[in-house]
């Protein structure tokens, strides 16, 4: 059986055994379970399985959090977990797309993406790097700082111009496309651009305090002044910087960084319709 996990349920969902040394959903889940969806699946109402959704600027949902109990692997229980939710995404009606991303060792989550009828994306390789590791290799022309006012239609018009297959929405979470994003988002967001570019910064707290990186273009993330704008912002409140990049341009951070490179896969709303 599968079901809304709810409050009540926090207790059997700490002790369920997923062999995770540090997890950090047993940390978040009061948030969780008020603010997402979050199932879990029973097996003679012992609860052996959880996964759950984040839905981004009511147009993508985003599938995670998925944890199975030690001696219940390999069951079918992550793949019917995420079907479910699948399903749970198409009762959302501005929802144009379903996806997830797995690191890329991670072989039952790549897996999975058949089972769900979901495409590879795109491949995301996310680098963290401490403040003055990297200073930069070009000098281009300053950047300005965008007022509130015009953020949205400047990030629209040259994040077109950048031909990415993904949009770095959030640390963990790039989606491959941009979304309209919303007054709440570009609230966070500090935005930089020249005449051949710019980047937008943002404050994250995941598990550690990061400044999230977003470059329009290569030829900007080589950029001198884009790191020095960065570095001060990033050792200012000592945050490490993260930035997501295709693999080709994040060659250039591999010997300064610790990467991840992750899959990200998904689905469209019509593929969806079809399988119900």
């Amino acid at each position: 059986m599968i079901r809304r996990l709810t409050s009540k349920d926090i207790p059997i969902i700490k002790e369920m055994p997923t062999g995770l040394k540090e997890d950090y959903v047993g940390r978040i889940l009061q948030r969780l379970l008020e603010e997402e969806t979050l199932l879990g699946y029973f097996y003679k109402e012992k609860l052996v399985g959880i996964a759950g959704m984040t839905i981004f600027e009511r147009e993508a949902v985003v599938l995670g959090r998925l944890r199975t109990h030690a001696d219940y692997r390999n069951q079918g229980i992550a793949s019917a977990l995420m079907k479910a939710l699948q399903k749970e995404a198409c009762h959302h009606r501005l929802i144009s797309w379903v996806g997830y991303a797995t690191e890329e060792y991670n072989t039952p989550g790549n897996r999975l993406a058949p089972h769900l009828k979901m495409k590879l994306e795109a491949k995301v390789v996310s680098s963290r790097v401490s403040p003055y590791v990297m200073i930069g290799q070009n000098k281009t022309e300053p950047f300005k700082r965008v007022v509130a006012a015009d953020k949205k239609i400047t990030i629209e018009t040259y994040w077109k111009k950048n031909e990415s297959d993904f949009f770095p929405y959030s640390i963990y979470y790039p989606l491959p496309f941009m979304p309209i994003l919303s007054s709440s988002y570009l609230n966070q967001v500090e935005l930089f651009v020249n005449g051949s570019g710019g980047f937008m910064i943002m404050k994250e707290e995941k598990g550690a305090s990061y400044l999230h990186l977003k470059v329009f273009n290569e030829t900007t993330l080589y950029s001198k002044e884009l790191w020095e704008t960065v570095n001060a912002y990033a050792s200012e409140e000592a945050r490490t910087i993260w930035v997501d990049l295709p693999l080709q341009q994040a060659k250039w951070l591999e010997p300064y960084s610790h990467q991840t490179v992750w899959h990200l896969y998904g689905q469209k709303r019509s593929l969806q319709n079809e399988m119900d």
